[in-house]
């Protein structure tokens, strides 16, 4: 069973994981109709006296586990080929000219994990209940990346057999255009289902947090669940490239208090809890420094200098203290941490 929640993105640069808590397969037959589901309990040594927390009802649960596991497989993928593709077309309007030194391609997107993911979102689609508004975007999202894929598919060849070296770059030339607009279209599907599953996901978060906290109190699986919805109200604010620090103070505030609640209550039952915890503990605290650099950077206003700034670019991004790469970095070492336990 499952919750699922969605990590913010940031201005479709470094494309963020969203969240999926893994839980404990249902106890019962019962367990598996579409009444509530459970929430992802956290180790912890009552674990076996806690009783599962339910989802929201009708399988909304699933339904967004489908779109987010595809989501985490495919779409960060998709941000990194055009960001490898546009580093090196120094012009995406017009494309290759045939003169550039450096030649990078693209990625692949593979696509099998493409075509498993267009029945993945059919299936969720149709999944009751209907979701309007995510379930349109999903749609748009999912047929803008199969259309993108098979034009990246085609280029990836191109690029990587070095073809370009044997017609003076005509047939770059000719896929720069389909493939470029391609890129446009995706991008904006993307932006519009990651804020409709964002809405969708706070939704069921929210009310999932409630009943945990109602019927099991604030133990461990109410404590991941609530750093971790904390974790994404900072990044919303700290991944973009300006924001008001007065505004995001709170949220900093909130993120470390649940953070070092959590701790404390982990502490005296430490050695009985499973290791997947102490690493989820050190991703928490490598988030937590990331979002004070970050936060700081901006409210003190402090300018990247000049060897920040050649730094500042994908790959290398992330090892600039306060900024909005390092922050990614560490907020998708938190998700990969969460999903793990």
């Amino acid at each position: 069973m499952h919750t699922t929640f969605l990590a913010p993105r940031f201005l479709g640069i470094v494309p963020l994981m969203l969240i999926v808590l893994l839980g404990c397969s249902p106890a019962s037959d019962s367990a598996k109709t579409e009444g509530p589901a459970t929430a992802a309990p956290a180790p912890s040594p009552d674990k076996a006296a806690e009783q599962p927390a339910p989802a929201a009802p009708d399988n909304v649960s699933a339904k967004l586990q489908s779109y987010i596991t595809c989501y985490n497989k495919l779409d960060g993928r998709a941000h990194r080929t055009i960001n490898r593709y546009s580093s090196w077309v120094k012009d995406m309007k017009t494309g290759p000219t045939g003169t550039e030194k450096v030649v990078y391609g693209l990625y692949s997107l593979f696509s099998d994990d493409v075509k498993e993911c267009v029945t993945e979102f059919d299936q969720a689609s149709a999944t009751r209940p209907a979701l309007p508004a995510l379930d349109a975007a999903s749609k748009a999202y999912i047929a803008s990346l199969a259309a993108t894929d098979k034009l990246v598919a085609e280029a990836y060849t191109y690029y990587d057999r070095e073809n370009y070296k044997d017609d003076q770059f005509a047939k770059g030339k000719a896929l720069h255009g389909p493939l470029a607009a391609s890129f446009d279209t995706f991008l904006q599907a993307s932006a519009v289902f990651s804020k409709a599953l964002d809405v969708e996901n706070d939704n069921l978060l929210s009310a999932q947090l409630a009943h945990i906290e109602k019927t099991q109190g604030r133990k461990l699986p109410y404590y991941q669940m609530a750093l971790m919805a904390k974790a994404k109200q900072l990044a919303d604010v700290l991944g973009e490239e300006t924001f008001d620090a007065a505004a995001a103070a709170p949220r900093l505030e909130a993120f470390e208090a649940i953070t070092d609640e959590a701790v404390a209550f982990a502490k005296p039952q430490k050695d009985a809890l499973e290791p997947d915890w102490s690493s989820f503990e050190n991703s928490a605290e490598e988030f937590r420094k990331a979002s004070k650099e970050r936060f700081r950077r901006v409210r003190d206003n402090v300018p990247y200098n000049s060897g920040e700034r050649m730094m500042l670019k994908p790959g290398s991004g992330w090892m600039v203290d306060g900024s909005v790469e390092k922050l990614v970095k560490a907020y998708n070492g938190l998700v990969d941490a969460s999903n793990r336990m």
